[in-house]
């Protein structure tokens, strides 16, 4: 299971509920991406994030291509 590094994800013991991240809804991108040591985590709309998987595709083939023009 994941582990929010803030605490935000966990439970209440004394109410028996679940307290769930709510992705930091006062600030623009939520503190665990923010703080991603890697990069990895990504906060984006589903047309945001569409739109750099095609940007990122689209340069995956033309360095291909590139590499086969060369040999």
């Amino acid at each position: 299971a994941m582990v929010c590094p803030y605490g935000v994800i966990g439970r209440h013991t004394d109410v028996r509920m679940a307290v769930k991240c709510d992705r930091c809804k006062n600030l623009d991108v939520p503190a665990c991406v923010a703080a991603c040591p890697t990069g990895t985590l990504l906060f984006a709309t589903q047309r945001e994030f569409v739109e750099m998987m095609r940007k990122e595709a689209a340069s995956r083939i033309a360095r291909e291509v590139k590499g086969l023009a060369k040999a």
